[in-house]
């Protein structure tokens, strides 16, 4: 890796580090407003010294150049400076809670951004970049097409009326207008956004035009109380919208099938690391049983510092599940990963509780045999990819449904067993952990939900077809 990108990297994770949430009881007010201001200056430098530097080094270290220009546009589009802007006059005010809040979310993106620029898979970062501005311009999207078919019904009754030679308050169409104005103004926005998805947009940003000019017609119409032409122009700007939404659709298809090979890999390697590492921890915990249980000092207090290696598997978890998500690679994987980092997460209150007896020990056993079981079938799956076995009916990946089905049968089968949990280990972490952490862990009923939620979702994407060998 270029000796300047480090450099880029180690700076935004001091602005990280040094962006502490204020404490009323430890540092006063003035100290952490000059804190703040400083923090915000070295953000805003960052930004200026990453994107020369993107320049500086593009025709030697591309990746890393596409990398910075990557960050740099992260942090703008999320007004991280503007952010810390708000923040520090929000300490200026004495408004330390809300300043404390703020702060997190500021500290949430630096963290993506530190993610981003730690990438070794630049291809999956900025597909998956490219995944979220395709979702959001079909969320608005969707929000438009909403309205602009709640303008068209309410258009349609003054239409009625008035080819009936009914009455029309003036005012209804003024109040259309407006509305039909507004919509115009949000299609704009979605097709502004069609230039960050390159020719990905292209096709959609051509009909959301057609759909704004539609929309110009209708205000135009409604201006002049011509209830019947607004109808058929309103008529004709949903169609367009529908249009846009469709080829975006299309396109979130074909990306989602262009990182699913990346996302598979990627998700066996950070199992095969949360494996590794439960693996080490379970042998540590292992050796240091007898002495532990002896009540060594120093076996005690090493079992303790084991809590923090375990804790590392959650945030993997935690990670992992998040990658999931973002590019909806699987149903039934986010649950079971959130069934392994909620008994890791007892199992790391037990550590640090310095407990270390069989109980733990086999809890850490079957947390690798989980994971043993995930990273096979997902290798197994990744093997499939050369033998495809496509349903006639739905055209979905039965190779992909019998992992899911595979995976579902494993969370259950866990599930049921902390149903008929006797030692009490839940409970007792329960009482011990923080309000975050009890959160985390959750409840029997809560695991059971996820299972009905997974096992229902699954039905939904799936036909007969789908079974029959």
């Amino acid at each position: 890796m270029n000796r300047l990108f480090q450099v880029a990297i180690v700076a935004l994770l001091i602005c990280g580090f040094s962006y502490a949430v204020p404490t009323t009881q430890v540092t006063p007010a003035d100290q952490i407003q000059f804190q703040q201001k400083t923090i915000q200056a070295q953000m805003k430098e960052l930004e200026e010294r990453m994107f020369h530097l993107a320049e500086l080094i593009r025709s030697t270290e591309a990746g890393d150049s596409a990398k910075l220009l990557m960050a740099v546009r992260k942090a703008r589009e999320q007004l991280i400076v503007e952010q810390m802007k708000d923040v520090l006059e929000l300490i200026g005010t004495k408004d330390l809670n809300k300043a404390s809040g703020e702060q997190k979310e500021v500290l949430k993106k630096l963290d993506e951004l530190k993610k981003l620029l730690l990438a070794t898979d630049l291809d999956l970062a900025m597909q998956i970049e490219q995944l979220k501005k395709l979702n959001a311009a079909i969320k608005k999207l969707d929000e438009a097409i909403k309205e602009q078919k709640r303008q068209q019904t309410e258009t349609n009754k003054v239409a009625a009326d008035q080819k009936q030679n009914k009455p029309v308050d003036p005012k209804k169409f003024d109040a259309a207008k407006k509305d039909q104005e507004q919509n115009k103004k949000s299609t704009d926005n979605i097709n502004a956004m069609m230039k960050d998805l390159g020719e990905k947009g292209v096709k959609a940003a051509s009909s959301l035009t057609s759909a704004s000019t539609a929309m110009s017609k209708a205000t135009g119409s409604l201006g002049n109380k011509k209830g019947g032409d607004a109808l058929t122009e309103q008529t004709d700007a949903i169609k367009q919208l529908e249009v846009a939404k469709k080829e975006l659709e299309e396109q979130k298809k074909k990306l989602l099938e262009e990182i699913e090979r990346l996302v598979r890999k990627q998700i066996i390697a950070n199992l095969q690391d949360m494996l590794d590492r439960q693996t080490s921890v379970r042998q540590a915990t292992a050796s240091l049983y007898p002495r532990a249980e002896a009540n060594d000092r120093e076996a005690l207090l090493r079992v303790k510092q084991l809590g923090t290696a375990e804790g590392r598997i959650v945030t993997i978890a935690d990670q992992t599940i998040e990658l999931i998500e973002e590019t909806q690679f699987s149903l039934a994987l986010p649950p079971a990963l959130q069934s392994i980092s909620r008994r890791c997460v007892v199992i790391q209150n037990d550590l640090q509780q310095s407990r270390a007896n069989k109980n733990v020990i086999d809890a850490e056993q079957q947390v690798e045999r989980d994971l043993k079981d995930l990273i096979e079938t997902f290798k197994e799956l990744q093997a499939s990819g050369s033998k495809p076995s496509n349903c006639k009916g739905c055209g979905g990946d039965k190779n992909k449904l019998l992992a899911e089905l595979k995976v579902l049968k494993m969370l259950q089968i866990r599930v049921t067993e902390e149903t008929k949990d006797t030692d009490g280990r839940r409970a007792a972490a329960a009482r011990e952990l923080p309000g975050e952490l009890k959160t985390k862990i959750g409840g029997v009923r809560d695991m059971q939900a996820q299972v009905r939620d997974a096992t229902d979702a699954i039905h939904h994407r799936v036909c007969p077809d789908c079974l029959d060998e």
